[in-house]
């Protein structure tokens, strides 16, 4: 069952909310956090029954050593979060990993591949995070105290359990285990920010994906696209992706503030930012901020004393305490999406845009202090490059395999033969729709504000501290409570739920 589904918005979600009032009326926080365990339980089994063992393994092995940890000091503190640390990861690597191992030591040996892929459980890897950030959270004594049923339901909470936001125990379980004081209001942001993610995901995102997805296969047919169609397929793929990943984050904001939790942002205007830096600050935020916090972190400042201490100079430190720890983390966020060298391509394609960034800022941070802001030149060259390298770089994370990734590049850069105005990948569709589609798409992204900046007054998300450094857009839109956005809203939900019907694509992420 997916979100962009009439089972789920007509029947499911709405029973739920159902049963979660109805039961803080008449059993309270134990009543409400029940029910939200048992809709998380339902809503898996129905989405992938065969591995819901493989959930219920992982909720208890991680709530044991939870248990462990916050009962245990110093180093037996320390070796329980080793021990539970790493069997998430050792399990997160053999789902993910078997396969690609397999097939290349068996190319390396000469021999055909000597393991298969493992079926991957729906929502391992965020799954999975939630319960590292809350063994680490633990250790470090940000959470002192783990309840079984609060803990159940932050990790069964269906809104976020199969494709994020990755949201911390810590963010969660203060919000589940409070009294709801404003379920008027909870349930008007709920509504509202189902309805412009559903309108994301199945008119927007859906749409593109008619011609996007049989570019994408065609090439990897062995079909050659000239220059323009390849940088279309290219552009037209971001703009499907981050309507369909924003959709969907929006749709878990909607349905996790009808019951009265507000998530962690996963999108900020990724596509108005003037750096690499600024990229992953506003894309797939959570992930970026797990990342940061569990792995950049427990990195930079053992690497950054370790080389100080050995007086490694300015430049040294910087390399080890902050270069290298920025390489390991990008190169980690791209082979996170799964075993292929595709996403190992996009990690290492990422990694060497940050930590050129990086450097720059580190070699020209005296010369910044005192100078005026940047022109506006300046401003409109960084994203232009900016959106150049994330272009480049998404490449192989949509190709299904190096050759085609290949090709695609070649066509990008011009140099292969054919001429630029024919249209051999998918005739039928043309280059008049293509571009119709893309400008109306970059306009959205462009000229209005994103769906936290249009709801700010219904405090849709958890507090972003960057927000107030972002433009609202050249039409700064703002939601009113009144006829008017009452009117626009319907007509986006029956246009959503409409578009619906011609039966919705997966969401991408559902993949990893």
């Amino acid at each position: 069952m997916a979100f962009n589904s009439y089972g789920f918005a007509l029947c499911f979600l709405p029973l739920v909310w159902l049963g979660w009032w109805l039961a803080g009326r008449f059993a309270g926080q134990r009543g409400r956090l029940s029910v939200i365990v048992a809709a998380g339980l339902g809503f898996y089994a129905m989405a992938s029954a065969w591995a819901l063992p493989v959930l219920l393994a992982s909720l208890a092995g991680n709530y044991a050593i939870a248990r462990l940890i916050a009962a245990s000091e110093g180093q037996t503190r320390h070796r329980w979060l080793v021990l539970g640390v790493s069997a998430n990861v050792l399990a997160l690597l053999a789902f993910k990993f078997t396969g690609f191992l397999g097939v290349n030591l068996g190319w390396l040996m000469g021999r055909p591949p000597l393991w298969r892929d493992l079926a991957l459980p729906l929502g391992i890897s965020f799954f999975t995070f939630q319960q590292i950030s809350l063994l680490v959270d633990l250790a470090r004594g940000v959470v002192r105290e783990v309840r079984a049923l609060t803990y159940l339901a932050s990790i069964l909470f269906f809104p976020y359990l199969i494709s994020g936001p990755i949201t911390y125990f810590r963010e969660f379980a203060p919000q589940i285990e409070a009294e709801p004081r404003e379920t008027g209001r909870d349930a008007m942001a709920g509504i509202t920010l189902f309805t412009i993610g559903l309108f994301k995901k199945a008119v927007l995102a859906d749409t593109m994906a008619l011609w996007v997805d049989p570019m994408f296969t065609d090439v990897a047919a062995g079909h050659r696209p000239v220059a323009a169609q390849a940088w279309a397929m290219v552009i037209g793929f971001l703009l499907q992706m981050y309507f369909d990943f924003s959709g969907y984050s929006d749709m878990a904001a909607g349905c996790a503030r009808l019951l009265g939790v507000k998530l962690p942002l996963n999108f900020y205007s990724p596509m108005r930012v003037t750096s690499i830096m600024d990229w992953w600050r506003r894309w797939h935020m959570s992930l970026g901020r797990f990342v940061n916090d569990y792995l950049f972190q427990s990195l930079a400042l053992p690497l950054t004393r370790w080389s100080a201490g050995r007086g490694f100079g300015r430049w040294g430190v910087t390399g080890f305490g902050v270069l290298l720890p920025t390489a390991i983390s990008m190169f980690v966020i791209g082979a996170w999406h799964g075993g292929a060298w595709t996403y190992i391509t996009f990690g290492l394609l990422h990694a060497f845009y940050m930590v050129v960034a990086e450097a720059w800022v580190f070699a020209h941070k005296k010369k910044k202090r005192g100078a005026p802001p940047p022109s506006r030149w300046v401003l409109l060259r960084g994203h232009l490059l900016t959106m150049l390298a994330v272009l480049i770089a998404l490449v192989p994370f949509r190709a299904p395999d190096m050759a085609s990734a290949w090709l695609l590049w070649g066509a990008m850069s011009g140099l292969a033969p054919g001429n630029w105005l024919t249209w051999p990948v998918l005739a039928p569709v043309g280059g008049a729709v293509v571009a119709g589609e893309l400008v109306a798409a970059m306009l959205i992204v462009y000229t209005l504000p994103n769906t936290a900046q249009l709801l700010d007054q219904l405090e849709p998300s958890l507090p972003f501290a960057g927000a107030a450094k972002v433009s609202r857009g050249l039409l700064p839109l703002r939601w009113r409570a009144g006829l008017v956005w009452g009117l626009a809203m319907g007509a986006m939900l029956l246009l959503g739920l409409g578009f619906v019907s011609r039966g919705g694509n997966s969401f991408v992420y559902f993949g990893f």
